[in-house]
């Protein structure tokens, strides 16, 4: 398995791809507009970045990352207890279901942690809903420690319904 660090556009579909599996099916099922996907996956791409875990030439994990301040619903106890400017924001972390449990998630935080640019970022945040027990015990085991939580309103999957979840944020000092 290789890691690489992009800003490739090129890659946008299989990340899309990617995330309306993780979003798209179980518990959490909701309804994902593409053209909103698409807008949102390029918006990453342009102002922060992908940590891309390929194996067998396809893309089987990824980080999507900016500034912090590009996160619309960062709770207010973040925005004046940080200076925004200086977080990174680890936007999404997704892992093909078929690959989970192979250590792939650990394998690229570490990475991501390792090669983040400490010089221009003092802190990292990352949200996690907090039914998502094996990425909540990742970020925990990376050094993540809760801060903040909010809630939010999704559309299910049959684009009509909704249901709320609790997303918790977490953070990390970076050394």
């Amino acid at each position: 398995m290789r890691l690489i660090l992009t800003n490739d556009s090129g890659y946008s579909n299989e990340i899309a791809s990617m995330y309306i599996e993780a979003f798209s099916t179980g518990i959490s099922q909701q309804h994902i507009d593409l053209a909103e996907l698409t807008l949102y996956i390029n918006l990453m791409l342009k102002e922060g970045g992908a940590l891309l875990a390929i194996e067998n030439n396809t893309v089987c994990g990824t980080i999507l990352s900016c500034p912090l301040g590009l996160d619309k619903l960062l709770p207010d106890d973040i925005r004046h207890n940080f200076n925004i400017h200086k977080c990174i924001y680890l936007a999404e972390m997704m892992v093909l279901e078929k690959k989970r449990g192979q250590g792939i998630g650990k394998k690229m935080m570490s990475k991501f942690l390792e090669t983040v640019d400490k010089s221009k970022f003092t802190d990292a945040f990352i949200r996690v809903w907090e039914e998502n027990i094996p990425a909540l015990n990742l970020y925990k085991k990376m050094g993540f420690e809760p801060i903040s939580s909010i809630t939010q309103t999704k559309i299910k999957a049959n684009g009509t319904d909704t249901f709320v979840i609790k997303k918790i944020y977490l953070h990390k000092k970076l050394y």
